[in-house]
């Protein structure tokens, strides 16, 4: 029997997994701006390269815009170099904003020498040569039972050509850079083979409240790799532990994934609130592809009681209406409020966010990590928390591979 692969899951799961970047020796900018959420261009593509250059930009993104993750990359760098950033105005906490302090230290570390420009990319390569490239790197290590085509080709954006990778008619949008050397889910070095790392995942034990029955509360966007990624890893926890825990999900006040994320939570909610014992089947089912409707059908949820649960919620919290008269945004993203009061109680920024008897929550991503979490938060913990279970962290995004990065990325402010 062929074994039918997603190419979007296979390729998105790989990058979580690991890649080689390309040597920039020698690599210059001179930071002239400044750069906040929503910056877009030249300087903040080098912003990125410089924060990776210090080891803070998380890779698993690889946005040509200022977002959520250049903006926890920025905060670290002023966090390492508070004495001189911080400090000397006054205060201890980072902003995220590349400012006068902040760009006179990145210019301090990269700033080319009198006389010298900031470093280019190599000279731009024919679009079809580097396509054809790039589709030859994805067939041999990526796209594992299928076969992918160059499909449309698309002019460059910034340094990178966008094209269409063509697999069984679906289309999966795919940049390949100008110099004809990488590709872009996330940044990989298609001069060379996939290089894999190993390390082992620990959990910083959180100060938690104890009960008899914790309640575990986690908010995710349906359609944020981190949160989906979380989710493979709780879902074990949560069947380990049964009806020992009051587990709920529950979903960020504002979605960053379009209307498809919209339509996604309110139907995982109303399957939660009317047909809670298929929720479980249906993440399972729902975090391999994402395929929505063909995991309705597969769980055996009942679609006529879903369909009227979903419109009854949508017109009682306007989520469409909201959406489609772009009414109550939060800053540039829709807005989705049936936790609303939920996600100001406990402060909840972004996806995901646990919160387990009323406290948030940081732990690792692999079902051991969050079982230990949860089960600190027991009065007399009960034997499933003694049990063998996986400490592999799942891969970010839908699949059902795992990751050996310990790296907990996350989506929104």
């Amino acid at each position: 029997m062929t074994k039918k692969i997603s190419l979007f899951v296979v390729l998105f799961s790989f990058c979580f997994l690991g890649f080689a970047s390309a040597s920039t020796d020698g690599w210059c900018y001179n930071f002239k701006k400044d750069l906040k959420m929503g910056s877009k261009g030249g300087d903040v593509s080098a912003l990125r390269l410089a924060l990776t250059k210090e080891g803070l930009y998380q890779k698993e993104s690889d946005s040509s815009s200022f977002d959520a993750y250049m903006t926890a990359a920025v905060m670290a760098f002023q966090n390492k170099y508070s004495s001189e950033i911080l400090v000397p105005n006054g205060t201890t906490q980072p902003t995220g904003i590349v400012g006068k302090s902040t760009r006179k230290k990145l210019n301090e570390i990269f700033a080319c020498s009198t006389g010298t420009t900031n470093s280019t990319t190599e000279p731009i390569a024919d679009k079809n040569t580097i396509a054809t490239k790039a589709v030859d790197y994805i067939n041999k290590y990526l796209a594992q039972g299928v076969t992918v085509t160059v499909g449309n080709i698309d002019n460059s954006t910034y340094s990178f050509y966008k094209f269409e990778a063509m697999s069984n008619g679906s289309p999966v949008t795919v940049y390949a850079s100008t110099d004809g050397k990488k590709i872009l889910f996330q940044e990989v070095d298609i001069s060379k083979a996939p290089a894999v790392t190993t390390t082992t995942n620990t959990t910083t034990p959180t100060e938690v409240k104890k009960s008899d029955k914790p309640t575990v509360e986690l908010f995710v966007m349906s359609h944020c790799p981190y949160g989906t990624q979380i989710e493979k890893g709780i879902i074990p926890v949560i069947e380990s532990l049964g009806d020992k825990v009051d587990f709920n999900l529950k979903f960020c006040n504002y979605a960053m994934h379009g209307e498809q994320e919209l339509k996604e939570e309110l139907n995982q909610y109303c399957i939660q609130k009317e047909q809670k014992d298929k929720l479980l089947p249906y993440l399972k089912c729902f975090l391999k592809e994402g395929k929505s409707d063909d995991c309705i059908v597969s769980t055996g949820i009942d679609k006529t009681k879903l369909t009227s649960c979903v419109a009854s919620s949508d017109n009682e919290f306007s989520v469409t209406s909201n959406f489609t008269n772009k009414k109550d945004y939060v800053g540039s993203y829709p807005s989705f409020n049936i936790f609303k009061a939920d996600n100001e109680k406990y402060g909840v920024q972004g996806s995901p966010t646990l919160v387990i008897n009323g406290v948030q929550i940081q732990s690792n991503r692999d079902s051991n990590s969050l079982l230990k979490a949860v089960c600190s938060a027991f009065n007399s913990s009960p034997e499933a928390c003694s049990k063998s279970i996986s400490s592999v962290a799942p891969s970010a995004g839908f699949g059902t591979g795992t990751t050996t990065s310990t790296t907990t990325g996350g989506c929104g402010n």
